[in-house]
């Protein structure tokens, strides 16, 4: 098997809006951080290839995403199914679409993503050589809380920020996190050329307040490994990232630069650590496999969803109103959201067949190196989700990868009962109808694509 590894600078202007933190907050960037890339892995034996995508970005819709896989077979040849597409999840990047309020997408930017992320893809290609691999599973600690369960997880504790980046410090219920680092490593003689590392995380160090580009803790760590490498490609995949943040974020400017730094350099020493402990693995054959799968959604009847959308415009037709996105009550209840939920209503609407509501397909895919596989779907899925993947996949290493071509939440069935942002909210930002049962699904369907793949 030969892989190569490759990057090239999806760095939008200084102006473009960025995604992420709330609706309609017009977070037009102001400054570049840290440059942002598009990062690719290609790997092929004999005629057989897969190309392994990267980006840099809070999220990208299946539609586009598909468009950005064109892009990359145009330059390079193969099927866009030997595609598979993630995100980094930086809510420090651009908006590209698919996310009512979260940031609105620029044309010029939107537009000539595709050829730049193409570069990185046939960069990739062209760098293949024979290579061998290495791997390491080790403890990630005190990076990650889940939101749903943990103090801090949502807004700011009363923790002052020297506590929670302590090198000492974990989260009240680390039962409620996966604090394992995954790491594919790819050695070219003595030299590393590429390593994947995998980690459930939500990449949130910063907050509404901020307005810089980056990549957040883990792309950050990633430039580090780059760095400490000369001519390496790190490539993070996020794992079961749906309810998990750092311990630090939604803070101000300042607090979420040293957030940043700190975390980033704590994240990059584990997977140095990871690279001096990973034993050689033996792989052989590679393989991919996508389809778009249709999960079960609430039914939300035509009349049903015309009268709420009447409700809420009825909100903003009061006297007095304004176009203030925080008027209202905290934290679910504003102004903006109300402005979400209604685009999102009014989205669903307008794809109502007859009586019959849309349902969108979702993507779900299959990498496999070797003995490990990369299963990816394009939602954030929910922590609790991946221990009945991982325990249901025949492989020897199998890796949960998130957002995967498209975006939306796998939320568990505690965060659908709870009938709020996840449940409620989330779907309306991708202008869809919430799932029905998705938290018994998306592990079904993934186990059953791991095993047809083994």
């Amino acid at each position: 098997m030969k892989a190569g590894f490759a990057s090239s600078d999806i760095t939008p202007r200084v102006g473009v809006q960025l995604c992420g933190y709330g609706p309609y907050r017009n977070r037009a960037s102001d400054k570049i951080t840290a440059p942002l890339l598009a990062r690719a892995m290609a790997l092929s034996e004999g005629k057989r290839r897969q190309i392994l995508l990267n980006l840099e970005l809070c999220g990208v819709p299946r539609d586009y995403a598909w468009t950005l896989r064109e892009a990359v077979v145009a330059r390079v040849g193969g099927k866009v199914e030997d595609v598979f597409l993630t995100v980094t999840h930086t809510h420090s990047g651009p908006s590209v679409g698919g996310m009512i309020g979260w940031g609105e997408p620029d044309a010029m930017y939107v537009t000539t993503l595709p050829a730049r992320v193409a570069d990185a893809a046939e960069r990739a290609v062209a760098a293949q050589q024979a290579v061998e691999w290495r791997y390491a599973e080790l403890p990630c600690e005190g990076i990650a809380i889940n939101r749903e369960t943990d103090e801090g997880g949502w807004k700011p504790v009363a923790d002052p920020l020297d506590v929670r980046l302590a090198a000492s410090w974990r989260p009240k219920r680390p039962q409620d996190t996966d604090p394992t680092l995954r790491l594919l490593a790819a050695y070219a003689g003595d030299n590393l050329v590429g390593v994947l590392h995998h980690f459930g995380c939500h990449a949130v160090v910063g907050s509404e307040q901020t307005f810089d580009i980056h990549g957040d803790f883990v792309g950050v760590a990633s430039q580090l490994i780059e760095k400490a490498h000369p001519g390496a490609t790190a490539l993070f995949l996020p794992g079961a990232i749906g309810d998990i943040n750092p311990p630090v974020c939604h803070r101000g400017p300042k607090e979420t630069s040293r957030a940043l730094t700190v975390l980033a350099k704590k994240y990059a020493d584990v997977i140095k650590r990871g690279l001096k402990v990973a034993q050689p693995l033996a792989v052989e054959g590679v393989s991919g496999v996508q389809r778009e799968v249709l999960f079960s959604r609430k039914p939300w009847p035509r009349a049903w969803v015309t009268k709420r959308i009447a409700e809420l415009e009825a909100i903003f037709a009061k006297p007095g109103m304004t176009d203030d996105t925080r008027a209202g009550k905290l934290p679910l209840n504003t102004s903006g959201l109300d402005m979400v939920r209604l685009q999102g209503l009014r989205t669903v609407l307008a794809q109502f067949d007859g009586a019959k509501g849309p349902n969108r397909p979702v993507m779900i895919s299959g990498l496999k190196i070797g003995p490990v596989l990369l299963l990816g779907v394009g939602l954030e899925v929910f922590h609790s989700l991946q221990a009945p993947i991982l325990a249901g996949s025949p492989h020897p290493h199998t890796w949960l990868v998130s957002l995967a071509g498209g975006i939306g939440y796998a939320p568990d069935a505690r965060a659908c009962a709870k009938q709020g942002y996840t449940d409620d909210l989330v779907p309306s930002i991708a202008g869809e109808r919430p799932y029905a049962k998705i938290f018994e699904e998306v592990p079904r369907e993934l186990v059953k694509l791991a095993r047809e793949m083994a």
